[in-house]
């Protein structure tokens, strides 16, 4: 997930949290609930940090209006340049979990000016996140649930603490339901069709969605989805595999094995082992932030433990600037949780992740859920118009072969292939960009690509 940009600091901030490495939601083998689509009305734009907002009502289940309505928060930059301009882009910041109304907010932080030059960017909070209500609220302070790893009684005051505050709306927060949401979000734009680009989870969104509604789909990006078709389970199990092999890397310079394992065995005062590892988890979604992550180290070693929780709270968006976005990690929990029907166990992971296994599992969250998905689907068929999907070798969030997998089973798909270690690729890697672009403005067929990481177009 690309974790939104503070409007009150303006630099780009590309860190992820736990929502996207660990709780992407799993497809189901039942049928769709077929039903016809409610009446939407137009959205009423108001002025809005700069865009324009609205809100748009959908129900609870679509095959059941009377059971209660959300309220989606909706926000739109229009393409710039009038003239040349394409269509809507919709877009979608991943998580599960993650709001969004801030990629058409801040949309030069996200999208290159070609893009927002000739695209209406149209961005929302989906059923249960953000600043939608109803949204899912669960617990108030973190340090009360996750300093220390999570044991079976912690989870269970999680898990009763998110029925008693939001367990009405526990069951229709599931991706389909969201997935038709988008729809609904296209007939209030009056739009025969709409691309979209879905970051991360985004993608599995999408997927889903354009499963749903093929016709409706011009152009759809995916970078860096998650295997819908593969369990929780398995894709937890990938991910504590490709950290844990980041983490070896991370470690090989003289020193840093050293630090890593003092402050791990004795933390400083205010910190504890647990809030290590999320710091790690953390920095090692990008190599960029591997010097942040030093730096923390080394202070934490001298006694100084305020950026190793600086860190912390940042994965969870319990820093400063983010409190909107307080409340991601809690839906990302109730939308992964219920889609995930299966609920298999997570496997003994200490083979594969000696150093992280304890960050990973066991999956006592999702085990003790009680609330099932009101609607469930297939994994979608290929589409007409080609769907491109971007994945990097090396991500931890995202394993490639789950995304390789992905593009594979979606038929009618293009790959490109980032040679690298990051989580998400597109506005950071130029060959993606430059592909990408030409692909959604004009429809050029990327084909199957590989981009090194820097990489540029030639012109």
């Amino acid at each position: 997930m690309v974790k939104t940009v503070n409007t009150v600091n303006t630099a780009k901030r590309i860190c992820v949290t736990l929502c996207a490495a660990i709780l992407a939601a799993s497809c189901s083998s039942s049928q769709p609930t077929t039903s016809e689509p409610t009446t939407t009305t137009a959205l009423d734009w108001t002025s809005c940090n700069g865009v324009e907002c609205a809100d748009l009502d959908v129900p609870f289940a679509y095959d059941d209006p009377s059971r209660g309505t959300f309220t989606l928060k909706v926000s739109r930059q229009r393409a710039l340049k009038a003239d040349q301009r394409v269509g809507v882009l919709i877009v979608n910041p991943g998580g599960p979990g993650g709001p969004g109304v801030s990629l058409a907010q801040n949309a030069a932080f996200y999208f290159s000016r070609d893009i927002i030059d000739r695209f209406d960017i149209v961005a929302w909070d989906p059923r249960g996140t953000g600043v939608s209500t109803p949204a899912v609220d669960c617990i108030d302070n973190y340090d009360d649930y996750f300093t220390r790893p999570l044991d079976a009684q912690t989870a269970q005051r999680f898990v009763d603490a998110c029925t008693e505050r939001s367990g009405d709306v526990l069951p229709y927060v599931g991706t389909a339901n969201s997935a038709r949401d988008i729809d609904a979000l296209r007939r209030a734009l009056g739009e025969e069709s709409v691309s979209y680009f879905g970051f991360s989870y985004g993608g599995v969104l999408g997927l889903t969605w354009q499963g749903l509604f093929p016709e409706t789909v011009r152009a759809m990006v995916l970078d860096a989805p998650p295997n819908p078709a593969a369990s929780r389970a398995e894709r937890i199990a990938a991910q504590a595999t490709v950290f844990e092999s980041l983490l070896d890397e991370f470690l090989e310079p003289p020193g840093r094995m050293d630090a890593w394992n003092a402050v791990m065995a004795s933390p400083p005062t205010g910190i504890t082992a647990q809030m290590v590892l999320t710091a790690t988890i953390s920095a090692l979604y990008d190599t960029e932030s591997w010097g942040e992550l030093e730096t923390a180290l080394t202070a934490a070693s001298a006694g100084d433990g305020s950026k190793i929780r600086a860190m912390y709270e940042g994965f969870y968006y319990q820093d400063a600037g983010f409190e909107d976005l307080r409340n991601t990690f809690e839906a990302s929990v109730a939308i992964s949780c219920v889609d995930d029907t299966t609920r298999t166990p997570i496997d003994d992971l200490t083979k594969v992740a000696p150093r992280l296994h304890v960050f990973f599992g066991p999956d006592e969250l999702c085990s003790r859920w009680p609330a099932a998905t009101s609607e469930s689907y297939d994994p979608p068929a290929a589409g007409a118009t080609p769907t491109v999907i971007i994945g990097a070798t090396k991500d931890p969030a995202s394993p490639f072969a789950g995304v390789r997998a992905t593009a594979m089973a979606s038929g009618n798909t293009r790959l490109i292939t980032v040679e690298g270690n990051r989580h998400t690729s597109y506005f950071g890697v130029d060959c993606v960009t430059a592909l990408v672009d030409s692909y959604l403005i004009g429809l050029t067929d990327p084909g199957d690509t590989t981009c090194p990481p820097g990489a540029k177009i030639s012109e």
